[in-house]
């Protein structure tokens, strides 16, 4: 991601990972590894901080084209936030893809449900046309939904059957671990609950639901 910071909601992490990627362009042999390693981490801090200003944009009801232009603004986001989590998949740091393909299912989960709540603009007056807004907004939703499912999955894949042996370092950061696994597997015993079944770590993840 190559946008001017001015572009960007957090100028500090933007900074932070521009700085990552310009020392990795610079390294190679044995080198290379720590240091991309930390511009995954670099990237993954920009898009969790991305993702928050994308989680608090709201819509408020208004005519058509001021709905339409807003959803245009948090798709704008929702964008720059899910390529952020692609770039910090591709860095080769095992832990951080998990994390962002997990956090990646959050984004388009957390994108549908916007679409759920979006109230149908005001200047649409008849039963019929509100009617099909909602269906318009139910086949987006599903889109993002399916997604979603996709991003779980991809999460899963990375972390394998030994998600507690390359946790990495103790602490906090396994704990992230943990905690990425457990909720791509909710997603996905929701979402695609045959899928899930395929999963041993999602053993039981549907149960209560």
């Amino acid at each position: 991601m190559n946008s001017p910071e001015s572009e960007s909601a957090c100028p500090a992490q933007w900074k932070q990972a521009k700085k990552a990627r310009e020392e990795l362009i610079g390294t190679t042999g044995g080198d290379r590894v720590p240091v991309a390693r930390r511009a995954a981490r670099a990237v993954m801090a920009q898009a969790e901080c991305e993702q928050g200003r994308f989680t608090a944009w709201r819509i408020e009801a208004g005519s058509q084209s001021i709905m339409a232009a807003e959803l245009r603004g948090v798709r704008r986001q929702y964008l720059s936030t899910r390529t952020l989590y692609e770039e910090a998949a591709g860095y080769g740091d095992r832990r951080i893809a998990i994390g962002a393909w997990s956090r990646m299912a959050d984004l388009h989960l957390g994108f549908a449900r916007k679409l759920d709540a979006l109230p149908t603009p005001v200047d649409i007056h008849d039963e019929s046309g509100r009617e099909a807004y909602r269906r318009e907004m139910r086949q987006l939703m599903s889109t993002f939904e399916i997604e979603a499912a996709l991003a779980a999955t991809r999460a899963l894949d990375a972390a394998g059957a030994d998600v507690t042996t390359e946790a990495g370092p103790v602490g906090a950061e396994s704990g992230d671990l943990a905690a990425w696994v457990s909720r791509s597997c909710e997603k996905l015993a929701v979402l695609d609950p045959q899928s899930a079944a395929g999963y041993p770590a999602c053993a039981g993840a549907g149960d209560g639901q």
